[in-house]
Formats: C-alpha cells, structure tokens, sequence
C-alpha cells in the first residue's frame, strides 16, 4: 500500500461541483463503498482558500487517479506519493 496526498484546487463558481464531491467521497469512505484499494485516510477543507488536500493509502496512485477522473472532476487536482517522516508521538 502506498501513502498518496491529493490536492484539489478550485475557482469560486466550482464550489459547489467540489462541495457536492467531497460529500460523495466522505459517505462513501464512511458506508466502506470505496472501491477496494482505496482508503481515505483525512480530508482537510479550506473553503476560505478554495483548496482541499486528502490523505489516501491507495494499491497505486493510478488507481486512484482512475476512480477520481470517473467522478469528472472539473477542478484541478494534484496527487503525489509520499512517505511519512514524522508523526507525533512516535518519537
């Protein structure tokens, strides 16, 4: 499994495409209707700043890029793997 983090960047006239996106992933990250390989791990929201970043632990970024691209974002997205080099409380 890899540790992906996406971010999502929007113009003010997409908020509400992007609101209603997020609100699909999150129900279905929380009714475990993710399609199998994909689990969202956190989704922070900045509405004031028209940006969104998500953790995922994902089988292979595209994977996940192929699932995003089938909810016809119109917003742009970047995604990247990464690994985790500092967590509180693990030293």
């Amino acid at each position: 499994m890899t540790d992906v983090i996406v971010i999502h960047k929007w113009k003010d006239e997409q908020k509400d495409d992007v609101m209603k996106f997020a609100t699909q992933i999150m129900d279905m990250a929380k009714s475990k209707k993710l399609p199998q390989g994909l689990k969202l791990e956190e989704l922070f929201l900045g509405e004031k700043e028209n940006e969104a970043v998500c953790r995922w632990t994902v089988d292979t970024l595209d994977h996940l890029m192929e699932t995003a691209k089938s909810l016809k974002p119109t917003w742009e997205i970047q995604a990247f793997e990464v690994d985790q080099k500092f967590k509180k409380g693990l030293f």
